[in-house]
């Protein structure tokens, strides 16, 4: 189970109040996955936003040909992933990966977004965070696609 402490660590609810953590804690549980499990694909149904908590986690997106490459590896703890449940259409825009055994903290979209939608102090302050998280994976993913394609 996702600890109080483990919650104020995740990137998305650093600057919520200590009532804001409690009412997330009962969305979170804690998974465990295998080196080559596949925790999400593209194109499907979000339903969870994902934080690491050990391991190692590669985002992928597909290319074409049934190939894929590897954009972004998520390596450091409370690394948020899998933000696409907190914006519509709510659909998985990579596939995640397992590089190692790794153990996430899942936490159920549906009931993020109902909190969220219901404290709009709550919302702003974690859609801030996503509006980041989405700049930044941008910035890289282009980073990445021009290295594999141009070397």
């Amino acid at each position: 189970m996702i600890v109080y402490e483990d919650l104020k660590k995740i990137e998305f609810f650093t600057e919520l109040t200590d009532g804001e953590l409690e009412g997330i804690q009962p969305l979170c549980k804690e998974e465990h996955y295998h080196a080559g499990d596949l925790i999400f694909i593209e194109d499907t149904p979000a339903d969870h936003l994902y934080v690491l908590k050990g391991g190692r986690i590669s985002i992928d997106i597909t290319v074409g040909g049934g190939r894929y490459v590897s954009v972004l590896t998520v390596s450091h703890f409370a690394e948020p992933f899998g933000w696409s449940t907190l914006v519509a259409p709510f659909r998985f825009t990579a596939t995640a990966r397992c590089i190692e055994d790794s153990t996430v903290f899942s936490i159920d979209g549906k009931g993020l977004m109902g909190l969220i939608e219901r404290d709009y102090r709550m919302g702003f302050l974690i859609m801030r965070r996503v509006a980041k998280i989405i700049s930044e994976r941008v910035r890289d993913t282009r980073l990445q696609l021009i290295h594999t394609f141009y070397g």
